[in-house]
């Protein structure tokens, strides 16, 4: 069957609309230029909705809608049918193959997982095998935290309401306030649609574990006082169930002493106690056994005790290999090395054979996390040349040809005239005499301060001039004053930079000082309730938008929608009655701050200044105007609509 296509205009450009022969992509492509690929793809599997105009309309068009997996909201494409004598034909044709796709792909979608479990042959069961090895783990990762697993875990959302007080009472009020209509699963799929990043994060906290650690030093002795005089203080060793499982996982050997000496020999507290007090305890913390300590026939057997340790790790990297360094560069001569690059220094310090051990096995049993399960063992290409030292490298030789040209400053010189600079070139436009005079009047001893006596006159040198002199302008010949700028180090360019710079300190100190009142003057329970109002009313701002951009005309999705504009109107009286209460509550602190100077009068005979405070309807409105403006536009569109919608119908 052939693929249906026409003639159709999108965002007032001509082309042809199409359908692709496997039914799963539509392709707009522009008529001009000729030969042009399609500038519009959208995936069959993507559209949610088909609307059309109606079969009275003269004019033929057809909405889809389509929302890619990870967005919020659906996009809608309109696309109109230009043909002048098969537009509607040509647009039900594409419509109804559209209709009959995303019919097929429901049945599908709803039989999925039969379908998967029901493969027989070798041959599709090896090729999922290999399509699932070579997407990777990413596909696996990624499922864990998607987004419809996300929705649907309502024990991680109770979890994360009961890890963010904040939160679950935000949740609770906007639940609270609901409009009837909407049910509780539609309002929460709603609120956690746009938190699908904390929930994301809080599932990755969840899932995150503690690692191994080297838990011998950890464990230490508790000293409990004595209760009675007389009597030696207590040494208490308490030891979690975790500790012990680290102690047999980092430390075979204490493992095989406890399943050879417990409970045949001695018992599990005893067992612990004269490990703690033995001199295994301190091999394998790598402090330097002495003759002073104290033995123990038990654990003194298993001093010489051989680890088998993780497993080899084959061939030695070149740039990690310090016996071959040793061999191509040897450092006999010269300065010694650290005295852990020696040999036999593992011999002397013990415990620097302890650490190599331990770090061997803590990384042993950590799981990488930048590979892929199925990729090939051993170092990549790309790694290889990252770790690669460049730097002693020879550098590659110059691939370039000469070019020698003879007499090059005949050719380089150019026109004599360009040699001369614009600073010259502007002087040579200035006339000498006029040049001259400027000269001689700088030149002049009043000019230079020094008076007809001879004498110099430091105000003059400095541009300081009296209070009379620096008012009076330049007043020409035509009445009008001309203000002169002030001289530098002049009284008036004092006074300016004085004055610039006592404000900058002043509105920098009242930017950083706590005098302000972070309630606004508000009381707490009133600036809590303003919280909260303002935190309900964002979301049903962002409900209203889903549902009225969604595009959907279904009646459950008009009814919604007109509730929820119902919900945004209330919502603006609510902002309006805490405006109330916090101007009624001014009102009564006002009238008290009033009365307490009068009263503090008639007691002492002396006044007391009222003192000024804010708060009230108009820091209210202040605080929330943008949210204001927001309801406001939202119910102004809704209504637009809603007019267009009565009218068109």
């Amino acid at each position: 069957m052939a693929s249906p296509r026409a003639s159709a205009s999108y965002k007032k450009k001509d082309g042809t609309l199409a359908v692709a022969a496997d039914r799963q992509f539509l392709f707009w492509t522009p008529a001009a230029p000729s030969g042009a690929s399609p500038s519009v793809t959208l995936s069959v599997r993507d559209i949610t909705n088909l609307q059309q105009t109606p079969a009275a309309n003269p004019k033929v068009a057809l909405k889809i809608f389509v929302q890619p997996i990870g967005t919020l909201s659906p996009e809608g494409h309109v696309f109109s049918f230009i043909s002048a004598t098969a537009a509607r034909a040509e647009q039900e044709a594409i419509t109804e193959v559209l209709r009959n796709e995303l019919a097929a792909l429901k049945n599908a979608g709803a039989n999925t997982t039969a379908a998967s479990v029901a493969i027989s042959g070798d041959k599709p069961a090896a090729m999922a095998i290999a399509q699932a090895v070579s997407s990777g783990t990413r596909i696996g990762v990624d499922a864990w935290y998607s987004d419809t697993k996300l929705k649907a875990d309502l024990a991680l959302q109770k979890s994360l309401l009961d890890a963010d007080p904040t939160l679950r009472q935000r949740f609770s009020e906007a639940l609270r306030d609901r409009p009837d209509t909407i049910s509780t699963p539609q309002f929460s799929a709603q609120f956690w649609s746009n938190r699908l990043h904390l929930l994301r994060a809080h599932a990755i906290e969840r899932d995150q574990a503690q690692g191994d650690y080297n838990v011998l030093p950890e464990i230490k002795f508790t000293r409990i006082p004595a209760e009675k005089e007389g009597e030696s203080d207590r040494l208490v060793l308490n030891l979690a169930k975790e500790q012990i499982s680290l102690i047999f996982k980092q430390y075979p050997v204490v493992r095989q002493a406890y399943n050879d000496n417990v409970p045949n020999v001695v018992d599990t507290s005893m067992y612990w106690t004269r490990f703690f007090n033995s001199r295994l305890l301190k091999k394998l913390k790598g402090i330097t056994i002495t003759k002073d300590d104290p033995t123990d026939a038990i654990f003194d057997r298993y001093l010489d005790y051989q680890e088998s340790g993780p497993a080899a790790t084959g061939q030695v990297p070149n740039f990690i290999d310090l016996e071959g360094n040793e061999q191509d560069h040897s450092q006999r001569k010269g300065n010694r090395p650290d005295q852990t690059m020696r040999p036999g220094s593992v011999e002397k310090v013990p415990i620097l054979r302890v650490l190599n051990s331990l770090s061997e096995k803590l990384i042993a049993q950590v799981a990488p996390a930048d590979g892929e399960a199925h990729a090939p063992i051993g170092m990549d290409e790309e790694t290889y040349y990252e770790l690669q030292l460049r730097d002693l490298q020879a550098d590659n030789p110059e691939n370039r040809v000469s070019l020698n040209i003879r007499d090059q400053q005949r050719f380089l010189s150019g026109n004599p005239n360009d040699q001369i600079s614009s600073d010259a070139a502007l002087y040579a436009k200035q006339p000498p005499l006029k040049v001259l005079a400027d000269l001689k009047s700088r030149l002049a001893p009043e000019s230079l301060g020094i008076s007809k006596a001879g004498n110099l006159e430091l105000d003059c040198v400095l541009g300081y001039q009296s209070e009379s002199e620096s008012s009076d302008d330049e007043a020409p010949a035509n009445g009008v004053r001309v203000k002169r700028l002030p001289r530098v180090g002049s009284k008036a360019a004092l006074t300016s930079a004085n004055t610039h710079i006592l404000s900058s300190i002043t509105s920098r100190n009242s930017s950083f000082s706590d005098t302000t009142d972070p309630l606004l003057g508000l009381s707490q329970s009133t600036f809590d309730t303003l919280t909260m109002t303002h935190n309900t009313t964002i979301e049903f701002l962002h409900y209203f938008y889903t549902v009225f951009l969604s595009g959907s005309t279904s009646q459950s999705s008009t009814t919604e929608l007109r509730n929820l504009f119902s919900t945004l109107e209330k919502s603006l009286d609510r902002l309006d009655s805490v405006a109330d209460v916090a101007e009624t509550e001014r009102k009564k602190e006002l009238e008290r701050r009033r009365r307490e100077p009068k009263e503090y009068e008639k007691r002492t005979g002396k006044r007391r200044r009222v003192e000024e405070m804010g708060g009230g309807k108009e820091v209210v409105e202040s605080v929330v105007a943008p949210t204001v403006r927001a309801l406001q536009v939202a119910t102004d569109r809704y209504r637009k609509a809603f007019e267009k919608q009565s009218a068109a119908a």
